[in-house]
C-alpha cells in the first residue's frame, strides 16, 4: 500500500499523466461518497411491546431479502446498516412478525404485538423443552403477562380461569387459605388429588411461598402423555413454573408495588334488632331484650389493607447472568385476628464455561411467612348471637348469655385466643449440563429443600370468655420440619436422522429422600396469661396428663428410572413415548415398584398438500394420547407395616401407678401398591384467518384404578386391627376442554383479543371393591355444618357409591310443608315414612359440569385494560345457613336468624339431609379487571406503568346463600364437596392501586 502512495505522488509531481490525477480524484470522491453513504444508512431504533411499552430484548432484525441482520439488546435497542429503500423484518418468539420500510429514516420506533401462541414458541415440558408445533401431548402455557392482576398472593389465584380443565376454587377469603386445585376432576379418595408443582426443575417445591412477580412462565401438563415423565408424582397433572432469569447486558432494576383494600363481598342477611323483635313478637317468643342493635358480623370483621413490594435486579455477561429479587407482602385479613406477612428472597445464576459446553444454573430461594390464624367458629357465633344483645356489659367485660348451648360472644373468642405460625422455607438447587458431543448432553441436578413450621396457640383465662378448654387457660407449641433431598441425572441425545426426520432421546435416574419430624407440647391451668405459649412448663395440667407431650419422625424414599423418545417426520408427523419405573418405600414389600408408560402422536394435517396454502386455514394439528401414571401422594409412610402406638394405660403394681399402655395400631399389608391413573384422549389445535382465531379442543377419559382407601377388615381372618389401607375400586372422569382466542382488532393504536378457557367434566365412582376387600355399598361423608349447634356436628349429607359422582347428596325429599312441619315422601312405597334411612334418595351432584373463564385484553396507545369473567355450571349446593337459621322455629328467642325467617313457613327443628335446602350453584362472576397506563419516561427510567385493579367485583347467581363458589375439598370423615359450611371465612372484594418501574 505504501508503494502505491509513493507512485501516485511521483505522478502528481511530474505532471506526466493527467489521467492519473483524474483517477486519484475519482478514488477520493468514491471514498467520501462511501463514507457518506455509510452514515446515511446507519439505522437505529427501539423495539417495544405494544401492550405495555417495555423494550423487548433478543428481537431479530433482518434486512428483507438478505441474510444480513442484527439483534436488539437488553433494552430493546438495535442498530443496523441498511439502504434507505430497504425493508426491515422484526421477529421474536411469541410476537407477530412485522415489516417496516426504512424510507430514508435513520431512527425507527417499532411496536410488536403478542401472538396468541406461536408454533415456533419453545414450551417447557418435563426434563426439557419442545417447539409448540412438535408437542403431541396436551400442554397449556401462560406467561407473566397472562396472570390476573390485583391482590394475588398465590400463583394459583393468578392463573384462575386461564387454563381449560384446571379448576381453582377459592371458597375462603382467609389470607392463609390455599385454593382447592383440580385438573380434570377429582382423581382420588385418600391419596392426593392436587397437581404436582415443579419450580425451576425442583419437584414438589411449595408454590404458595413463591412471589407471583418472580414468575416468567407457567406450563400446565394436562394429560398423562405429557405428565408421565414424572411418573408417580404426575398422576393429577403437572404445573411447571419457571422464574425470571438474568440476561447479558447492563443491570436492569425492576420494582413493583401495590396497595389494596379488601372487604367482605357477600355476607348473610341477618335480622337487625328491630326485625328480631318483630320476629319474636310474630312467633310469640319471649326473650330478655337488652335494647341493643348489634351487627355481630360487623363487630368481628373489618376493611383490610394489604401492601406488596417486589424488587428485582438482573444483568450479566455472556458467560454469567444473574437475577436477584426480594419481596415483602403484608396482607391483613377481614376477620379480626387473621393475616399474613411474607418475606421472600431469590437468586438465580446462569453460567457458561469450557467454550459454552458446560451450562450451569443455580437457584436459591428463602422465605419466611408469619401467619395469624383466627377461630372461624366466631363466624357461627356471630350469626347465632341475638342482635338485641350488647357487645360489652356496663363494666366493660364481654357480654355473654349464660346457660345457652351455642351463644358465645364472638369478639371474646377472637380477642382471647391466638394461633400463629412461622414458616421458614429454604431451597438450593444446582444444575449442570455438559455437551459431550454435538447433540449429546449430560445433565445433573441436586436439590436441598428444608421447611420448618413453628406453631403456637394460646387461650386466655379472661372472665366471661365461656369458650375455654378444661383447666382454664391453655397453650400449645408444635414444631414440624421437612428435609427433602433430590438427585437427578439425565442424558439427552438429539439426532437429525436425515433431511426429513429428527429424534430426541432422554434417559435418566432420580432419587428423593424426604424426612418429616417434629414434636409438640400442650399445657393448661397457668397462674398468669403473661407468658402465653412461651413458658409451657409453668402450667399445672401436664402434671396429671403426660399425653400432652408428643413427638414423631418418619421417612420415605422414591427411586425412579425414566426414558423418553421424541420423533418428528417431515415436520408434520410427531410421536412421543415415555416410560418410567418408580419405587417407593410407602408401599408393601410385594409392590414397591410400578411401571408407568405413555405414548402420544400428532399429525400437522395443515402441512399436507391438500390443505397447504389454504387461504383460510393457517395450521391444524391432530393429537392422540394414552398413558398411565401412579399416585403415592397424600398417604403417610409405614401404612403397609404393622406398628405399635400408645393406647390407654394400665396399673403397674410394682410402680404403684398407672403407666402408658401400647397396642397394635395397624395391620401389615405387603400387597399395598400404587394407585394408578390411566388417561386416553384426543385433541386438535388450529389457527385460521392468519391467526385471527386460534384454539384447541380436547376430549379425555381418566380412570383411577386400585384406589387407595381405608377399609374395615374382618378380625376373624387374623387381622388384629379393625381397618387397613388397601387398593380397592375405580373412579372415572370424562370430559371435553376448549380454548379459543379471537383477535378482534390489531391495527394501529388498537389491539383487542379475547380468550375462552372452558371444560366439561363428568365424575363417577365405578367400583369400591376388589377381589378381597370392599367398602360399604354406601360410604357416608360426615360434615360438621357448624360448631355448638344442636344436631349439626356430623350430618351425613353426602355419599360415595358406585355408579354415582363423588360426594353426591343423599337424603329425604319433601312432599309438602304442613303446619310448618316437613312432610317427607314415602320413597320406597312401604307405607312407612322413614326419612333417616329407607326413604332417602340422591339429591344432586356437588361437582360442576362446566367451569370456564373469558379474559379480554384491550390496548389503546399507552392504555391497557384486562377484564375476566368466570363461571361454574351444573353443581348443587347445600345451603347450611338456610337450614339452620332461615326458619321460624323455637330458636328465634335465643339465637339470631336470617331475614328470610320473617317470611319462612318452616317451624321444624330437624336438620336431617333433605332436598329442601339443596340449591343450584350456577354462577357468573366478574372475577378480575385492571386498567393500566404506561407513562412516557426518559432518563433513568426505562418503563413506568401505573394501574388500578379489582378482584371479585360482582357475582350473578340464583343461589340464596352467601357465595356459590363453595369448597370442593374431600376429606373422608370431615369434609365433603358442595357443603356451604356455616363457618366459612367470607370471600373478599379487593381494590388495588399499583405501579411497575424499570430502570
Amino acid at each position: 500500500m505504501m508503494h502505491s502512495y509513493k507512485r501516485v505522488g511521483r505522478l502528481v509531481r511530474s505532471g506526466a499523466c493527467k489521467l492519473g490525477l483524474l483517477q486519484v480524484f475519482g478514488f477520493a470522491f468514491a471514498l467520501l461518497m462511501s463514507l457518506s453513504s455509510y452514515a446515511q444508512d446507519a439505522v437505529s431504533g427501539k423495539v417495544t411491546d405494544a401492550s405495555d411499552g417495555s423494550g423487548i430484548p433478543g428481537v431479530s432484525v433482518l434486512i428483507k431479502g438478505t441474510t444480513k441482520g442484527a439483534q436488539t439488546d437488553v433494552n430493546g435497542n438495535f442498530k443496523i446498516n441498511a439502504g434507505s429503500n430497504a425493508t426491515l423484518v422484526f421477529s421474536f418468539v411469541g410476537y407477530s412478525s412485522k415489516e417496516v420500510p426504512v424510507a430514508g429514516k435513520s431512527v425507527l420506533e417499532v411496536k410488536l404485538s403478542q401472538e396468541a401462541r406461536s408454533l415456533e414458541e419453545v414450551v417447557v415440558v418435563g426434563y426439557g423443552t419442545q417447539k409448540r408445533k412438535e408437542i403431541s401431548g396436551t400442554v397449556t402455557s401462560l406467561g407473566a403477562r397472562d396472570f390476573n392482576a390485583g391482590v394475588v398472593t398465590n400463583p394459583l389465584a393468578a392463573a384462575q380461569g386461564k387454563v381449560a380443565g384446571l379448576v381453582i376454587t377459592q371458597s375462603s377469603g382467609d389470607p392463609n387459605a390455599r385454593p382447592t386445585v383440580r385438573l380434570r376432576g377429582t382423581g382420588s379418595l385418600n391419596a392426593g388429588s392436587e397437581p404436582l408443582y415443579v419450580i425451576d426443575g425442583v419437584i414438589g417445591a411449595p408454590i404458595e411461598n413463591i412471589a407471583p412477580e418472580d414468575i416468567a412462565s407457567m406450563d400446565v401438563l394436562r394429560d398423562a402423555s405429557a405428565a408421565a415423565i414424572y411418573g408417580s408424582r404426575g398422576a393429577n397433572g403437572v404445573i411447571l413454573i419457571n422464574t425470571k432469569r438474568g440476561k447479558s447486558g447492563i443491570p436492569t432494576v425492576d420494582y413493583s408495588t401495590y396497595v389494596g383494600s379488601e372487604s367482605i363481598s357477600q355476607r348473610p342477611q341477618l335480622l337487625n334488632g328491630a326485625e328480631f323483635r318483630a320476629a319474636a313478637k310474630k312467633y310469640n317468643q319471649n326473650f330478655d331484650d337488652r335494647g341493643a342493635n348489634t351487627d355481630w358480623l360487623e363487630v368481628i370483621t373489618r376493611n383490610a389493607v394489604s401492601q406488596n413490594h417486589n424488587l428485582g435486579v438482573s444483568g450479566g455477561s455472556e458467560n454469567l447472568a444473574y437475577r436477584a429479587s426480594v419481596g415483602y407482602l403484608d396482607q391483613i385479613g377481614t376477620l379480626i385476628g387473621s393475616g399474613k406477612k411474607r418475606l421472600t428472597g431469590r437468586l438465580n445464576l446462569d453460567a457458561k464455561a469450557i467454550d459454552g459446553k458446560l451450562n450451569m444454573k443455580f437457584n436459591m430461594s428463602a422465605s419466611q411467612t408469619d401467619g395469624q390464624f383466627t377461630d372461624n367458629r366466631a363466624i357461627g357465633f356471630a350469626m347465632n348471637m341475638r342482635p338485641t344483645d350488647p357487645v360489652y356489659n356496663a363494666d366493660g367485660s364481654y357480654f355473654q348469655i349464660p346457660g345457652t348451648f351455642a351463644n358465645f360472644n364472638p369478639l371474646a373468642t377472637l380477642e382471647n385466643r391466638s394461633n400463629k405460625q412461622r414458616l421458614h422455607d429454604f431451597l438450593f438447587n444446582a444444575q449442570a449440563g455438559y455437551t459431550i458431543t454435538p447433540g449429546l448432553v449430560f445433565n445433573v441436578s441436586g436439590t436441598l429443600r428444608t421447611q420448618t413450621a413453628d406453631n403456637s396457640a394460646f387461650a386466655r383465662s379472661t372472665p366471661g370468655n365461656l369458650l375455654l378448654t378444661v383447666g382454664g387457660n391453655s397453650a400449645q407449641r408444635f414444631l414440624n420440619s421437612v428435609t427433602d433431598q433430590q438427585l437427578e441425572a439425565t442424558l439427552n441425545y438429539t439426532k437429525k436422522l436425515n433431511d426429513v426426520s429428527n429424534l430426541v432421546v432422554l434417559a435418566g435416574y432420580t432419587y428423593q429422600d424426604v424426612v418429616n419430624d417434629g414434636f409438640g407440647a400442650s399445657n393448661n391451668n397457668f397462674l398468669t396469661d403473661a407468658f402465653e405459649a412461651n413458658n409451657l412448663g409453668a402450667g399445672l395440667g401436664i402434671r396429671s396428663n403426660p399425653n400432652l407431650l408428643g413427638s414423631y419422625k418418619n421417612e420415605y424414599k422414591l427411586v425412579s428410572f425414566l426414558a423418553r423418545a421424541q420423533y418428528s417426520l417431515m415436520n408434520k408427523y410427531f410421536a412421543t413415548v415415555n416410560v418410567r419405573r418408580d419405587g417407593s418405600t410407602k408401599f408393601g414389600d410385594n409392590n414397591k415398584w410400578g411401571l408407568f408408560p405413555s405414548v402420544s402422536v400428532g399429525w400437522a394435517i395443515s402441512e399436507e398438500d391438500f390443505l397447504k396454502g389454504s387461504s383460510t386455514l393457517d395450521n391444524m394439528k391432530i393429537r392422540a394420547s394414552w398413558g398411565r401414571t401412579g399416585n403415592s401422594e397424600g398417604i403417610r409412610p409405614l401404612l403397609s407395616k404393622s406398628f405399635y402406638g400408645a393406647n390407654g394405660s394400665y396399673y403397674d403394681g410394682a410402680a404403684d401407678d398407672f403407666l402408658p399402655a401400647y397396642a397394635i395400631q395397624s395391620n401389615p399389608n405387603p400387597n399395598l401398591k400404587w394407585e394408578v391413573n390411566e388417561n386416553y384422549g384426543a385433541g386438535i389445535d388450529f389457527s385460521i384467518y392468519k391467526g385471527k382465531l386460534t384454539g384447541s379442543l380436547d376430549w379425555y377419559t381418566r380412570q383411577t384404578k386400585d384406589m387407595l382407601y381405608t377399609v374395615n377388615v374382618p378380625q376373624e381372618q387374623g387381622y388384629v386391627y379393625p381397618s387397613m389401607l388397601a387398593n380397592i375400586g375405580t373412579m372415572q372422569n370424562r370430559g371435553v376442554e376448549l380454548t379459543l382466542t379471537y383477535q378482534w382488532i390489531d391495527k394501529g393504536d388498537w389491539s383487542i383479543y379475547s380468550t375462552l378457557a372452558g371444560s366439561f367434566n363428568q365424575n363417577e365412582i365405578v367400583s369400591l371393591r376388589n377381589d378381597q376387600f370392599a367398602a360399604p355399598d354406601q360410604v357416608f361423608l360426615s360434615t360438621s355444618l357448624g360448631s355448638f349447634i344442636r344436631g349439626t356436628s356430623a350430618v351425613n349429607f353426602s355419599v360415595l357409591q358406585a355408579g354415582h359422582p363423588v360426594g353426591e347428596f343423599y337424603g329425604a325429599k319433601i312432599a309438602k310443608i304442613e303446619n310448618g312441619k316437613y312432610v317427607f315422601q314415602d320413597l320406597n312405597g312401604d307405607g312407612v315414612v322413614d326419612p333417616n334411612a329407607k326413604d332417602r334418595t340422591y339429591l344432586g351432584n356437588p361437582n360442576p359440569t362446566f367451569v370456564g373463564g373469558i379474559t379480554t385484553n384491550v390496548r389503546y396507545k399507552a392504555f391497557d385494560f384486562q377484564f375476566q369473567v368466570t363461571s361454574q355450571l351444573g353443581a348443587k349446593i347445600v345451603n347450611t345457613n338456610a337450614l339452620l337459621l332461615g326458619r321460624q322455629d323455637g330458636r328465634i328467642a335465643e339465637s339470631g336468624a336470617l331475614k328470610s325467617a320473617l317470611t319462612s313457613i318452616i317451624n321444624d327443628e330437624r336438620t336431617i339431609p333433605m332436598d329442601y335446602y339443596v340449591e343450584s350453584g350456577d354462577f357468573f362472576r366478574i372475577n378480575n379487571a385492571s386498567l393500566g397506563y404506561t407513562l412516557p419516561v426518559k432518563g433513568v427510567f426505562k418503563r413506568a406503568r401505573i394501574y388500578v385493579a379489582g378482584n371479585n367485583l360482582a357475582v350473578f347467581t340464583s343461589y340464596t346463600g352467601v357465595d356459590p363458589e363453595v369448597s370442593q375439598a374431600l376429606a373422608i370423615g370431615s369434609a365433603a364437596p358442595g357443603i356451604d359450611v356455616r363457618e366459612t371465612y367470607y370471600k373478599t372484594r379487593a381494590l388495588t392501586a399499583g405501579i411497575n418501574l424499570t430502570f
